[in-house]
């Protein structure tokens, strides 16, 4: 007789027994595809957001991400547009660029130094137009609108601060801002002759900045504004006046209380001093994540080949962004135990219907050692039994996991706001996008199905002839 005919009788025999068995499979299947969906979408999420902010590659000068905060002038490129130009130019890069542009950081002091206020700022400097693209891109799937660039091309003295800074630099009021703290008002602001100091200062920088008119003083009635005071390569004390465009509140306090966004002409003002230009990195965002190892590779190629590219190196976003792939660890770590909970079911589940079905059909396991079956024969019967029930179970949990993630929680509009952020995203389960977790779960309950089968198996198998005939 076939083995799998009786694996499968013997599975209908007692139908409410294998009916809750392969319920609980269905649970643990269904549990490990809809949160395996969840946890894929939260990574493909933010992997969308790293590559917005930091690009896919950054080529700087060896030694930057270590030391370069500290001494921006000392670690930037200043020949970052022969660099562009190369990169863009290169046939072999070509179809795999979206975005190639400069970026610069720059840290410093920045003050409303009229009304005695000024804190530290750790400030990045963009062009308001590559700054748009990158923002925009959507490689990895998802439906996430780009946050939003407050950079305006046609405003070069125009920045962006945190809302938190606006508060320590006492702007709420003149920036008209809701839930903006005042701090406690002063019997005198202690920054008046800072001010005018400063404010010659800016008006020198100004007047020898190409195409731009001197600004009349420290601070302007029309448009609010802050002084950025830097240091340049040579120790001079560099300062700018920015116009401030907007605040946007970020989602690390930390970084709302120096946040400062500003264009590239003006950071290169700070930090370079009138006509100065050098970038402290070159952002790559390509259009695919899956072509970045050819893409790093041709870069790293195009640096050797070209003079001066010795002393720059090509970094991929999850080391400028360790915590990435620290945040996406995490979360790996928790599905590992959420399946290590779902297979643990799996094990008590299955070894517990078969090991009562061995109880049950202890004569009727004689009467077929008696026709001539042998012991492999009963073994790999009730292992069949098993991984019958897993595959079952398997099967369904699936069917069930996908039709409740993709017409149920994928269209019931929920939203949280991830750490970091202070927008919500929608909560999704991307489960069509990774076929691979549907095929690992059926397979990977299937087997523990049939190693949970192994040992009530192995005791059917070893029973002697003449005891079993006894039950019959």
């Amino acid at each position: 007789m076939n083995l799998f005919d009786l694996a499968w009788r013997n599975l209908l025999r007692n139908r409410r027994r294998s009916l809750l068995t392969l319920g609980a499979l269905a649970v643990s299947a269904m549990a490990l595809v809809i949160f395996g969906g969840y946890v894929a979408t939260i990574i493909s999420a933010l992997q969308t957001e790293t590559v917005r902010e930091t690009g896919h590659l950054q080529i700087m000068r060896k030694g930057f991400l270590d030391f370069g905060r500290g001494n921006t002038a000392r670690y930037a490129i200043r020949d970052h547009a022969a660099w562009i130009n190369r990169i863009q130019a290169d046939a072999e890069l070509q179809p795999l660029l979206r975005v190639v542009t400069p970026v610069l950081q720059v840290q410093g002091v920045a003050g409303n130094f009229a009304a005695g206020a000024s804190s530290t700022f750790a400030g990045t400097g963009w062009l308001a137009a590559d700054r748009d693209e990158m923002l925009a891109w959507a490689g990895a799937g998802l439906p996430l609108p780009p946050r939003a660039n407050l950079l305006r091309a046609d405003q070069p003295q125009g920045g962006v601060i945190g809302l938190g800074l606006a508060q320590l630099l006492a702007l709420c009021e003149a920036l008209e801002l809701r839930d903006c703290l005042r701090p406690p008002a002063e019997s005198a602001p202690e920054g008046a002759a800072m001010a005018a100091d400063l404010g010659a200062l800016v008006q020198q920088a100004a007047t020898a900045a190409p195409g731009r008119a001197p600004t009349a003083g420290a601070t302007r009635e029309d448009v609010p504004g802050i002084e950025l005071l830097s240091s340049t390569h040579g120790g001079a004390p560099s300062v700018v006046r920015m116009d401030i465009l907007r605040t946007e509140r970020q989602g690390v306090r930390e970084l709302d209380v120096s946040f400062v966004a500003m264009p590239l002409g003006l950071a290169e003002r700070l930090v370079f001093g009138p006509g100065g230009h050098g970038a402290s990195a070159i952002v790559v965002q390509l259009a695919d994540t899956a072509q970045l190892p050819l893409a790093r590779a041709r870069l790293l190629a195009l640096l050797a080949s070209h003079p001066g590219g010795n002393d720059l190196e090509v970094r991929p976003y999850t080391e400028v962004q360790p915590q990435y792939l620290q945040v996406v660890g995490m979360f790996e770590a928790m599905f590992r135990f959420v399946a290590f909970l779902m297979g643990a079911v799996t094990l008590f589940s299955v070894a517990n219907a078969v090991g009562m079905s061995v109880g049950e059909r202890v004569g009727e396991i004689g009467t077929l050692r008696s026709l001539g079956f042998r012991r492999g024969h009963v073994r790999r019967m009730f292992i069949l039994e098993g991984v019958l029930i897993g595959l079952l179970g398997a099967v369904a949990g699936v069917l069930i996991g996908v039709l409740f993630s993709e017409y149920v929680i994928n269209r019931a509009g929920w939203s949280w706001t991830p750490p970091g952020r202070v927008m919500p995203v929608p909560v999704g389960v991307d489960v069509f996008g990774h076929p691979t977790l549907l095929l690992g779960t059926v397979l990977a309950l299937a087997g523990l199905a049939a190693l949970s089968s192994l040992l009530p198996a192995n005791r059917a198998a070893r029973m002697q002839i003449v005891e079993a005939l006894r039950h019959v």
